[in-house]
């Protein structure tokens, strides 16, 4: 199916009907990179990954977004955040208002169908953020006939709904969700630990449970699949970045209470290249 930008393309060269090209090649669009400004969809509630607070975006994923925005020419005066919901981050990109995806998105088979990826720039699990005064949660039975708050858009609803003996609520966004579980609403918050970090991080009477489920979360740069030069380059340019100290310092920078755990959550090398610019997963 084509998006909105490949449709605008495709009727403008019906004018002249030779221009036309076999298909809408992903490697003929201009490059997003030598555009006025770079739009970067992001999150603007989840302290430590990316929060909006006094005017200002901070996060491991605004860190990330600078980073690869450098290594492209992209100065930092033109890269343009737009707020994102979890819920509407494959659509904004097939809607062409976004260029890039930059919000805690996990790489899955039923994205990777409609939209590229380039990464993963971090990888986790999905934990339980749990009140500290609460019962201890110490596995995942712990949790039996209990209420665990999710938001909308998340891979978390689908991991969650395994556990038939757990009670799931799904809420509207992070912040509705984890007020519910610091005010008593709900008895856990469960989504990707390292976004449950940042929360505990903010608030000290809530912590992470050491219990996880599901599969590793890969964090990846969503991109049109319009643009699939343009996600090899972003590619390159996590490879290089993972791969140097410049990640350890900024992952420890923002997550300050991982700075000893930090090696878990860096992805392994070898699977930038087997998760970027594809249609499926690695088999």
């Amino acid at each position: 199916m084509f998006t909105t930008s490949c449709r605008r393309w495709i009727a403008s060269l019906l004018i002249t009907p030779t221009l036309l090209p076999v298909g809408c090649g992903t490697d003929n669009q201009p490059s997003l990179f030598t555009q006025k400004r770079l739009v970067v969809g992001v999150k603007n509630d989840q302290p430590g990954t990316s929060v909006w607070e006094t005017y200002k975006r901070t996060g491991f994923d605004i860190l990330v977004a600078y980073h690869v925005a450098n290594a492209e020419g992209v100065a930092r005066n033109k890269v343009v955040y737009n707020d994102i919901a979890s819920s509407d981050r494959v659509q904004a990109l097939l809607d062409d208002r976004v260029d890039l995806v930059i919000a805690t998105f996990s790489i899955t088979r039923e994205r990777m169908e409609q939209i590229d990826f380039a990464g993963p720039y971090a990888v986790t699990h999905q934990g339980f953020l749990v009140r500290g005064d609460g019962p201890e949660v110490k596995t995942i039975n712990d949790l039996n006939d209990k209420t665990v708050c999710t938001w909308k858009g998340t891979t978390s609803e689908i991991v969650l709904g395994n556990y038939k003996n757990i009670h799931t609520q799904v809420m509207e966004d992070a912040q509705t969700c984890i007020s519910a579980l610091a005010n008593g609403t709900v008895d856990a918050a469960s989504t990707d630990q390292l976004i449950l970090y940042g929360f505990a991080q903010q608030n000290p009477t809530l912590e992470v449970a050491d219990v996880t489920i599901g599969a590793p979360n890969y964090y990846g740069i969503g991109i049109s699949k319009e643009h699939r030069a343009d996600c090899r380059k972003l590619r390159d340019a996590l490879f290089n970045y993972v791969t140097s100290s410049d990640w350890q310092r900024d992952f420890t920078e923002v997550f300050q209470g991982l700075a000893g755990r930090w090696i878990d959550f860096r992805p392994q090398v070898h699977d930038i290249d087997s998760w970027s610019c594809k249609d499926k997963p690695p088999s």
